[in-house]
Order: C-alpha cells, then structure tokens, then sequence
C-alpha cells in the first residue's frame, strides 16, 4: 500500500487560510448548530485540514437541502439513505450531512466518511466532537483497491447498489492516484442504477485536466452552476461537478 500512496501527504501546497484547532462552521447561518471541525495542523498531512472545496460542496448541500437531502435539485425525488464521502480528511463535507440527518431530516440516511487508515481516527474524532454517531461512520478506503461490501453493488446484481450518493472534495490532486480515483468511481456506477456523484474541485495545475480527459471515456462532466456563491468560488477557481456513468455496465464499460 505504502508504494501505490507514497509521497500522498505531499500533495499540494496549503492555502494559506487554514482552520487549525477546533472551528465552529453554521455557513452564514444556514447549519445550526454550527459544524465543529478539529483539524491537526497538517500532522497527518494535506487531508487533515478544511479545503476550500468541502466548503463548497458543504454550502451548495445546504442551499439545496430543504425538506430532505438535496430536494431542490433535480434529484429532489430521490431517497439518499446510504451517502458515501471519498477523500474525506478531516470528514467536513459528511459530517455536515449527517447533521442535517440529524437535526432535520431524520430519513435514516448513513453517511460513510472515507479515507486511507491514517485519517480514520480523525473523522471519527470529528463525528464524537459533532455528536453523529449514529448517522456518521468513519471507514477507511483505499482508492482503487476492491470496494467493501458496504459500497459495492450487490453481488450477482448490477441492478442494485448499495450507495445511492457520491460527495468528493478536492480529490484531484496528485497525477499517480488520477487512475486510482477513476477505478474506484467505475466500480461504485457498475450497476444499471449508479449513484449521484458530486465532485468539487479547485484548479491547481494543468496536470489536473488530464483527470477530467480520463474520465470523459466513461462519465458526462457537468458543471453545477446554479448556486448562489457561484461567482464567489468561481474567482478562487473551484467548481463543482455532476459525474453522471455514460454506460451500463452490461455493455461491457
């Protein structure tokens, strides 16, 4: 493992805003009580921090969450009860779900925070710290590797997944785990079925656009334009992506 994922805390280089400590996030209002975050200063390097990203991603769930998740989007009508985060770090963008589970919504929605194992233990710190124990937990996953029985399809099914929403912040960011990435977002839409998956994103090299030229093979990127700090993000670079699976899996994509 430690070959395929050498060299992942050495990522990018930090914004220079950084939340270090423990920060209270409500959104302008619109989470209370407020997301708290403990972020360990880079100990377990870039994924323990808070990226503009999961900001972004966090903000456009809270606009478009009304009666239940996401149900001012064209997914209105869609029950989200299994939602997994890839990439989670510090598990901010889960975690603000799950809150909203828990203090909204109540529908029995899982949230699965998901990183490599030495993230583990501070999402789960971040889950006690938010008190969502009970709608959030902190697993880990290995881009790439097989996925777990929690989120692949069903064995000898392709018809049903066991996911029904995918959340990525900042996830493309370092050219080796590009193919890594791909996989695993191949083999959570292997089902006539796939789940929603969205993907924010901050443009930091040229290389990144290889990523999204990858994936055009298999998935229609479509930019979400229609929140109300679009502009906002937009002047940071940051956008946010509807990943929809082009082909069944039947067909032998």
């Amino acid at each position: 493992m430690d070959g395929i994922f050498g060299g992942f805390e050495d990522l990018v280089v930090p914004r220079l805003e950084e939340h270090l400590g423990q920060t209270d996030l409500s959104f302008g209002g619109k989470l209370l009580p407020a997301l708290k975050i403990c972020e360990d200063g880079g100990e377990s390097g870039c994924g323990g921090k808070v990226w503009i990203a999961g900001e972004l991603l966090c903000e456009y769930v809270l606009e478009k969450s009304n009666d239940h998740l996401l149900s001012k989007t064209i997914h209105g009508k869609r029950p989200f009860k299994k939602v997994l985060e890839l990439g989670s770090g510090t598990g901010l963008v889960g975690l603000c779900v799950g809150l909203l589970e828990k203090n909204k919504f109540h529908d029995n929605t899982k949230v699965y925070v998901t990183d490599i194992d030495k993230l583990v233990p501070l999402m789960e710190r971040n889950i006690q710290l938010d008190k969502v124990q009970y709608e959030v937990l902190a697993r880990e996953l290995w881009w790439g590797e097989p996925l777990s029985a929690d989120f692949s399809p069903q064995e000898g099914d392709l018809q049903t997944n066991n996911v029904d929403l995918v959340l990525a912040a900042d996830c493309v960011y370092l050219e080796k785990a590009f193919p890594l990435l791909e996989r695993t977002l191949l083999d959570l839409t292997n089902c006539i079925s796939p789940p929603v998956i969205l993907m924010a994103y901050k443009k930091r090299r040229k290389a990144d656009k290889q990523f999204f030229n990858k994936i055009k093979k298999n998935f229609d990127v479509l930019e979400i334009t229609d929140f109300i700090k679009f502009n906002y993000y937009l002047k940071q670079k940051t956008h946010l992506f509807q990943l929809v699976r082009k082909c069944s899996p039947r067909s032998g994509a």
